[in-house]
């Protein structure tokens, strides 16, 4: 009788869909916040926006090292470092007492999440098998955006009736209490898994190495080698593109939602949080159609590809009638509908990294990341000057509209069955 497999791999995979909550509870909470600081503090849309790009600074300038160090010595003890790093970050946000102390904090923040997900996609490599990997992003992804879409409903009230600062302190210790549990659970390999703890068996490990063939001892993978892979360059593009849309919902939605729509910080509590929780089933839905796809058709460019471009395309309809419209609940509701086409390409996007990457996952998905957080930067800051010195809300949504078209087209030139060792013959 054939042993039936533990699910050792799913368990691994839940706890780093807590680690995805976890960043965005402490990446969305200075947006919750920026309402109330800004009166305090006196600080403009354009200051505020160079708050907001100090973290994707830093979470541009280091995804790349943090991606190789994942690569070298492990997720177990990098990622567990990082998040115990950036939540003592998270806990000095709240003593924060000027402009620039809000940027010196958040791009120390910043440095600490650009490992995040690199590390964890690192970590996938090893422990989720070929045919779950579209839903294995998808599905954290979509924690994720949960993380992003209860910020907002738990802790707007609390900064009402606690004040805006004392929130972070919870956050923080949400987060050193994750890193604690990881770094004392969690083993960098299933084998290392099965020898200090012995509760997975060989039945699951023949499943985690099922499609991934004869294992080869990987060569470095130089900087200056990788950017030559035109596959990875397309990829990389395209997310910017994704990026940049994404990140006016993560920043300025909230100061939107209260600004421009007349929402109290109560209500915006309640309505920022929708169009994230419908971000949330596209994350979900998005790699795992992308997966039931690939194992329908045999066929990784078309699975991929039209998940990911339907996705794009339906994100850039919605976008400019969300922004456009008179009613303030019918702008969240089309906002709504463009952030779940928009999370419908997010899953997609990182399973390629898994797909082309293999041995270098944690450095191809830092090297995407790095590249598309470029446009995480450039948001916060275009978007508060374009407000403050045209006084329309309307314009940063057409840009971001007509970027994620161009994130669409740009699939027709991702090639996710091609990766990057064959591309650049690295034997």
């Amino acid at each position: 009788m054939n042993e039936k497999p533990t699910r050792i791999r799913f368990l691994v995979l839940f706890v780093v869909c807590l680690v995805y909550f976890i960043t965005y509870l402490d990446r969305v909470n200075i947006a919750v916040a920026a309402p109330i600081f800004m009166k305090e503090y006196d600080i403009s849309k354009t200051e505020l926006g160079a708050i907001f790009s100090a973290f994707a600074l830093a979470y541009f300038l280091f995804q790349i090292p943090m991606g190789m160090m994942g690569d070298k010595f492990g997720p177990r003890k990098i990622l567990g470092g990082l998040v115990a790093f950036w939540s003592v970050m998270t806990a000095v946000t709240a003593m924060a007492w000027s402009l620039s102390s809000f940027m010196v904090i958040r791009f120390f923040m910043g440095m600490g999440e650009a490992g995040a997900f690199p590390n964890a996609t690192r970590a996938f490599s090893h422990w989720i098998p070929p045919t779950l990997r579209g839903f294995a992003q998808g599905i954290t992804h979509a924690f994720a955006r949960a993380g992003g879409a209860l910020t907002p409903m738990i802790l707007a009230p609390l900064m009402v009736y606690l004040g805006w600062r004392q929130p972070f302190y919870i956050c923080a210790a949400v987060g050193l209490i994750w890193a604690a549990g990881w770094y004392y659970w969690y083993r960098d390999k299933p084998s290392e898994y099965k020898e200090r703890w012995g509760t997975l068996n060989q039945a699951e490990m023949d499943v985690i190495n099922e499609g991934k063939g004869e294992k080869k001892t990987a060569i470095k993978l130089p900087f200056r080698q990788m950017i030559k892979s035109k596959n990875m360059w397309f990829l990389c593009v395209g997310y910017f593109c994704y990026c940049y849309t994404i990140w006016i919902y993560l920043t300025w939605l909230p100061t939107y939602l209260v600004d421009a729509r007349g929402f109290t910080i109560l209500k915006m509590g309640i309505f920022a949080s929708l169009p994230l929780l419908a971000g949330t089933i596209g994350d979900t839905l998005g790699g795992w159609l992308s997966d039931k796809l690939w194992q329908w058709t045999g066929k990784g460019k078309f699975s991929r590809r039209i998940v990911a471009m339907c996705g794009l395309f339906v994100a850039a309809a919605f976008m400019i009638p969300g922004a456009m419209t008179d009613s303030a609940n019918l702008a969240v509701f089309f906002l709504a509908c463009s952030l779940f086409g928009l999370e419908m390409a997010v899953g997609v996007y990182w399973a390629v990294c898994l797909d082309i990457g293999h041995e270098y996952a944690g450095t191809v998905s830092g090297m995407m990341n790095s590249v598309g957080n470029i446009g995480s930067f450039l948001t916060p800051l275009a978007f508060g000057i374009i407000v403050q010195t045209t006084g329309s809300w309307v314009y940063p949504f057409i840009i971001a509209s007509a970027l994620l078209v161009v994130g669409g087209l740009l699939w027709l030139r991702i090639d996710p069955e091609l990766s990057i060792a064959d591309e650049l013959s690295l034997k």
